[in-house]
């Protein structure tokens, strides 16, 4: 069960819903995914001023009638990423798509989360965290962290 946390609880792990291949996986790797409930806005000056930015995601935070065939959401960034990390990070109140697989880079700028969706259901997971500076993994070359970038849709219903 998840808790839910008062303004000023931290965010709080949840389990992880990556399959059972994909967690051994990154389990034999020494790799984990970084998913963890979040509810706050991101402060402006939470973030380095030349923090990367996610210039686009598929599918686009505020979309609706979403097909829930989509098998991947896509998160790319305004310059090339260190590829050894990342965070997707949950939101409280909001359903999670299940995990099924590793999250896997497709260049230097584009990053993968294979995914199954259920219909008719409003999602939201975020490009790092938000509110927890131990959740953001996604970093420049340099090791500056991404800015936390929201995703939320809704997949349509079933016909």
């Amino acid at each position: 069960m998840l808790p839910i946390p008062s303004s000023e609880a931290r965010p709080r792990p949840i389990p992880c819903h990556a399959s059972p291949a994909a967690a051994r996986a990154a389990s034999s790797l020494g790799l984990s995914l970084s998913l963890c409930a979040c509810g706050a806005e991101a402060p402006q000056d939470a973030f380095a001023r030349d923090a990367p930015v996610v210039v686009e995601t598929t599918p686009r935070d505020g979309e609706q009638s979403v097909d829930a065939d989509l098998r991947q959401i896509t998160a790319t960034f305004s310059e090339a990423m260190d590829l050894s990390g990342w965070s997707w990070v949950t939101e409280t109140g909001h359903s999670v798509p299940s995990i099924t697989g590793l999250p896997f880079y497709v260049d230097d700028t584009t990053t993968v989360l294979p995914v199954r969706l259920e219909p008719a259901t409003n999602y939201a997971i975020w490009v790092n965290s938000p509110d927890d500076a131990e959740l953001r993994k996604f970093t420049s070359l340099a090791g500056v962290s991404a800015r936390a970038h929201r995703i939320r849709f809704t997949t349509r219903a079933a016909r």
